[in-house]
């Protein structure tokens, strides 16, 4: 992964960490008794919040499967993934009536009252808990506030919206792309350089002149390993007239511990790596061992050890059978080695979550932990689902 294989044994971070196994009112409607239209004004903040917390979860687990734009459905005609669409019920009438409970379908489904009409089906779970069915009373009697303001069709709003999500870049699998066409053939050297080179030649840049031998070793070492070249080195990559001399330069570059210092700090930006658990009272500040799992970082860097063995290890590295070599136990210090809140435990285990996600894969999941995100593929119930993997772990006590 990193760099040269070297050899050495260094101390346990003595801190692991032990995994188990194991989502207001309508301010105004005119609705007389011949008009199933209501006009309805933007719902405030604590009718957008009863929405997003008591309603738009329930729709999602249990209705758009069979009423939404996304799972190309709209059983009986009724669409509810829209504001819109709800209005406009289904072939059997008016889904949501604001402020009328008896004219909403809705309610009368899920209250099972009408042998032709319970929704959820049995087959699809049954009958609602009885605080989700007080929860969509309650709702309606509010006058059904709604933020969805989108109209959910094939070709607008949330449907367009949701589309987008799913293509987004970041979440295809990687390919491997054809190589682009270049005129200039000779100035190739590796794959990648037919992508710099076309986009060159798209934007009408020529290449700078090959570097001389003095700065092209020089920014060499810089790269690899933060530190400028010696004298003796320079001397020796000048002289050396073979046509691998550079090669010898970046192996020789490589296998130097320098190499995983440089490097290595990348990583421990991404682990939020400190020495000290922040803002505590009446107790140490300072984490004893942290330097080891500083250490095992600079070292996984130096012996190429694969990436995907070096998330593993750093996630659950106290449920992998190492032998009797305990010392890929300091690559817990990911897990471990954050911010104490005060020692605030869902502060905590907020934080090694959002290390584990954010660190691993890029994607953000602390929002998740008081709403959904309309697209974002984690939710708030896979928050917790998560969230309970953690709080049922076990982190030994300092000996």
């Amino acid at each position: 992964m990193f760099g040269k294989n070297t050899s050495g044994n260094f101390q346990s971070l003595e801190i692991t960490f032990r995994i188990s196994r194991s989502f207001i009112a309508l301010v105004f409607f005119g609705v007389l008794n011949f008009c199933p239209f209501a006009f309805a004004a933007a719902p405030d903040a604590a009718q957008t919040e009863f929405f997003e917390t008591k309603i738009r979860p329930i729709f999602e687990d249990t209705c758009y499967k069979c009423h939404s734009v996304a799972s190309g459905k709209s059983k009986g005609g009724l669409q509810l993934d829209s504001h819109d669409a709800m209005m406009k019920g289904g072939e059997d009438g008016l889904a949501v009536v604001p402020g009328n409970l008896e004219k909403s379908l809705l309610i009368k489904a899920v209250r099972y009252t009408d042998d032709d009409l319970k929704m959820p089906p049995q087959k699809e779970g049954g009958k609602l808990a009885p605080e989700k069915i007080a929860a969509l009373e309650t709702w309606i009697k509010m006058g059904a506030p709604d933020p969805r303001t989108a109209a959910a069709s094939p070709k607008t709003g949330i449907a367009v919206a949701f589309e987008k999500a799913k293509t987004h870049w970041a979440f295809q699998p990687i390919v491997k792309p054809p190589l682009p066409a270049v005129k200039e053939r000779s100035w190739i050297q590796t794959p990648v350089d037919s992508f710099v080179r076309a986009k060159m030649e798209t934007k009408r840049v020529k290449p700078a002149e090959p570097a001389d031998r003095r700065t092209l070793l020089r920014r060499v070492c810089f790269d690899l390993t933060g530190l400028p070249p010696t004298p003796e080195q320079m001397a020796a990559f000048v002289n050396d007239k073979s046509t691998n001399a550079f090669e010898k330069v970046v192996d020789s570059l490589l296998a130097s511990p320098r190499y995983g210092e440089r490097w290595g700090r990348y990583w421990l930006d991404v682990a939020r790596y400190a020495d000290t658990k922040g803002y505590v009272f009446k107790e140490e500040r300072r984490y004893p061992f942290s330097y080891t799992y500083r250490d095992y970082v600079i070292r996984a860097f130096n012996e190429d050890k694969p990436y995907d063995r070096f998330l593993l290890e750093q996630i659950a590295a106290d449920q992998l059978d190492s032998g009797g070599n305990k010392s890929s136990l300091a690559a817990m210090g990911w897990l471990t080695l954050g911010r104490r809140f005060l020692n605030n435990q869902n502060d905590i285990i907020d934080d090694r979550m959002d290390v584990t996600i954010r660190g691993t894969m890029a994607l953000t999941i602390a929002c998740a932990r008081c709403h959904d995100h309309k697209f974002d593929p984690i939710r708030t119930k896979d928050y917790y689902a998560l969230h309970g993997v953690f709080a049922s772990s076990e982190e030994p006590k300092e000996e």
